[in-house]
């Protein structure tokens, strides 16, 4: 089994405060719950939820993980989940006025010897960047998903589904309450050698995907690419540019059978240092 290679990085943008959150990390051998756990939070419910919102999912999800039941890698990735959902509706109930409102989008992926598994709930976006072109793998749990589809069936134009002033509503979070959407595969999503893996808070959506892609294709082997696509964010200067948070992945190298294994140091409450390429 190959190393995986990562990177990570993240912006504020024109916001007053970050309410992102990331958390990457290597999973020991013994779990036989895959190799590596990215995890991507974007907060919401004003001044004192969001961050609060993002930091907790993050945190709870990593802590779960490792000890939550399954058979499966999706089993347990939605068990953990279920868990950082009724641990956002305690932190809420502690101060119903204050953090009224609080929830976030959150996608977890894992990357194992049969492939890429991930779940995630709301907008927060999973790409699969492969021989040059980008695909977008996860569902898009905002209003603009149905609206888009309103636009291929003719009832309305791509104009006025672009300025809807709701476009950018969540139709799904991790707020405590009953999740209306959840985006689990059951079966790994299966990696050809050179892929690349992004997850991104919706403020990546500045850049289209075909800009997207072009940034990965510039980045040459040994490379890391999540500063250029912040730069390449930046560079648009978008007024109200959002919080922008990038996680980037692909295998150091060749694949090998999955019953072969690497050891993999634990460290824990950090990222740990990336392997080289």
């Amino acid at each position: 089994m190959a190393a995986w290679v990562h990177d990570e990085d993240m912006a504020q943008g024109s916001r007053s405060r970050q309410e992102d959150d990331y958390g990457v990390f290597e999973l020991p051998p013994e779990l036989e719950a895959g190799d590596l756990l990215l995890v991507l939070a974007d907060g919401m419910g004003g001044e004192r939820g969001g961050a609060r919102a993002s930091t907790l999912a993050v945190q709870a999800f990593v802590e779960t993980y490792d000890i939550a039941l399954g058979s499966t890698i999706p089993e347990r990735l939605e068990r953990t989940l279920a868990h950082v959902n009724e641990r956002m509706g305690w932190e809420a109930a502690t101060d119903p006025d204050g953090l009224d409102g609080m929830g976030c989008t959150l996608l977890a992926v894992v990357l194992a010897g049969a492939g890429l598994y991930w779940i995630s709930v709301g907008d927060s976006p999973l790409w699969l960047w492969r021989a040059g072109r980008l695909h977008r793998l996860n569902q898009d749990h905002a209003y603009r998903s149905i609206l888009a589809q309103r636009v291929h069936e003719g009832e309305i134009s791509a104009t006025d589904a672009a300025h809807h002033p709701d476009r950018n509503a969540l139709i799904s979070a991790v707020t405590g309450h009953e999740m209306e959407l959840v985006d689990l595969p059951r079966q790994a999503h299966a990696l050809e050698r050179d892929d690349q893996i992004l997850l991104a808070s919706d403020g990546m959506l500045t850049l289209s995907e075909a800009e997207i892609a072009g940034v990965l294709s510039s980045v040459h082997r040994g490379e890391l690419p999540c500063g250029r696509l912040l730069a390449a964010v930046a560079a648009c200067q978008r007024p109200h540019q959002d919080n922008v948070t990038v996680l980037w992945a692909r295998s150091a190298a060749f694949r090998f059978p999955p019953w072969w294994h690497r050891l993999w140091r634990r460290w824990p409450g950090s990222a740990p240092p990336r392997p080289a390429s």
